[in-house]
């Protein structure tokens, strides 16, 4: 390209590239800039610099026609628009570029995959009706799109495989319509969307498997997410945050958390989410939620979590592990019991540990359900040993009133000992006790079948028991 086949328009641009001015369009006439001038520009073809001279663009209010084409190329030079409207898509696949920046642009999409950016990436206040592709790219500090709205069919930006150094910031108004995907990701700073919104109803609005954050991941603070929220496998140091977030959807809506890593999880959106919200095997260090705002259905198997944000009542909690629609899961049973125990409410722990043997129960066959009813009502599947003494008490207090008003009669009149009402009811419903009061009498008329419930009722107290002490010593 000669420069003297530019317009009045483009050589101003090009006069001011050579020193690093700003070339303000904005009240001029003739707006229209051509791609393949800042192009020429961009990759060294411009008026040579002189000593002291920084050369860089910089564009306000210009029109620039045609594809700002820069596939790997290398740029030594910052570039900044402002308030510039683009005609065709930015190519920047495979560049090599230092500082960019757009501000109150209208752009048609930009195409950045595999790019590396030696400083940030700013999309500040402005719209692209096209995908952003950052599809493997490099930006060594940080990405910011604040106030900017991302507009795509299908794809509203598309950062698998990202790396920034330091934050992805998207708060202050930021909006995306169509799917924003993050998958394998890797933010070396924070990931703060304060205040964002996602939309893309019926599908997924945040895909960010296998994402990695070092510091916090913000969905707070009046984020709005308009479909589902995929961060399965996700490792967040510090802080995973949906606090004042609204969730939005229908029954088909997910918001997924599978695998999740972090220290401090924060779920207390605005109102309850719809459809599904999915913890299974997820670590956390501190769970922070609200029974206000649990969703319908929760997926809890195989999560761990260290401690609860504050007390909670033991029969919400009971009630939020029986949301999970897949029913019994005895390890959310034994996660939710050893917190309260490290809590120190050994009663709340042993009702978890009770609240599951029942809800195991309703699987079992007609013969097992009634044989965990019989544990349940005795003592309690192990956890409520007082039952055990409370129905042996009962049964030998009944014992004692009737044998001691229908005392039985002697086998053998010369042979028996005195009798004892008290010791003859113990030695009928202890089966491993012999006070030598049963084999030396012998009840007769209505009294016999108390004697026969007696010993039966005995032999299953005895039964429980052991089945419990069992259970007990195989979870110890």
């Amino acid at each position: 390209m000669l420069l003297e086949r530019v317009s009045d328009t483009e050589q101003r641009v090009c006069d001011a590239f050579r020193v690093g001015a700003e070339v303000n369009l904005s009240q001029t006439r003739d707006r229209d800039v051509r791609a393949e001038v800042l192009r020429f520009l961009l990759l060294g073809g411009g008026p040579s610099a002189e000593a002291g001279d920084m050369p860089s663009l910089y564009l306000n209010g210009a029109r620039v026609t045609g594809r700002l084409a820069l596939p790997y190329a290398e740029v030594a030079v910052p570039i900044g628009f402002e308030d510039c409207e683009f005609t065709e898509k930015i190519d920047f696949y495979g560049a090599r570029l230092r500082q960019v920046s757009f501000r109150g642009c209208q752009l048609r999409g930009i195409i950045a995959s595999n790019a590396v950016f030696g400083a940030n990436l700013r999309l500040l206040d402005s719209r692209s009706e096209g995908t952003l592709q950052l599809v493997g790219a490099t930006i060594t500090n940080a990405l910011l799109l604040d106030s900017t709205e991302l507009i795509g069919p299908d794809m509203a930006l598309d950062g698998m495989r990202l790396r920034v150094g330091a934050d992805v910031v998207a708060h202050h108004g930021f909006r995306s319509q169509g799917e924003l995907r993050l998958t394998n990701a890797e933010v070396g700073g924070s990931l703060r969307l304060e205040g964002a919104t996602l939309e893309n109803p019926g599908g997924v609005a945040l895909r960010a498997q296998d994402l990695r954050v070092g510091a916090i991941a913000n969905f707070c603070e009046g984020f709005i997410a308009d479909g589902s929220i995929s961060l399965s496998f996700a490792q967040v140091t510090s802080r995973l945050c949906l606090e004042g977030a609204t969730l939005r959807g229908d029954a088909s809506t997910r918001l997924d958390l599978r695998h999740v890593q972090t220290r401090d999880l924060v779920l207390l959106p605005t109102v309850e989410p719809p459809g599904r919200v999915d913890l299974s095997h997820a670590e956390v260090g501190v769970l922070r939620d609200d029974s206000d705002t649990w969703a319908a259905e929760m997926h809890l198997d195989g999560m761990r979590y260290e401690s609860l944000s504050h007390e909670d009542d033991q029969g919400k909690r009971l009630d939020w592990l029986r949301r999970d629609p897949r029913g019994y899961r005895p390890q959310a049973y034994g996660q939710l019991a050893s917190v309260f125990h490290a809590a120190g409410r050994e009663d709340d722990a042993r009702g978890v540990l009770l609240a599951g043997e029942q809800r195991r129960r309703e699987n079992l066959a007609p013969l097992g359900r009634l044989w965990g009813y019989l544990q349940d009502v005795t003592v309690g599947y192990g956890y409520r040993p007082g039952r055990a003494f409370a129905w042996l008490l009962t049964l030998l207090f009944v014992g004692t009133v009737v044998f001691q008003l229908h005392p039985p009669r002697a086998a053998e009149a010369a042979k028996a000992p005195e009798f004892v009402a008290v010791a003859y009811a113990a030695d009928l419903i202890l089966p491993v006790v012999d006070l030598g009061q049963q084999s030396n009498y012998l009840p007769q008329g209505a009294t016999a079948w108390l004697a026969y419930f007696l010993i039966l009722s005995g032999i299953v107290l005895a039964s429980t028991i052991t089945a419990a002490a069992a259970r007990t010593l195989r979870r110890n």
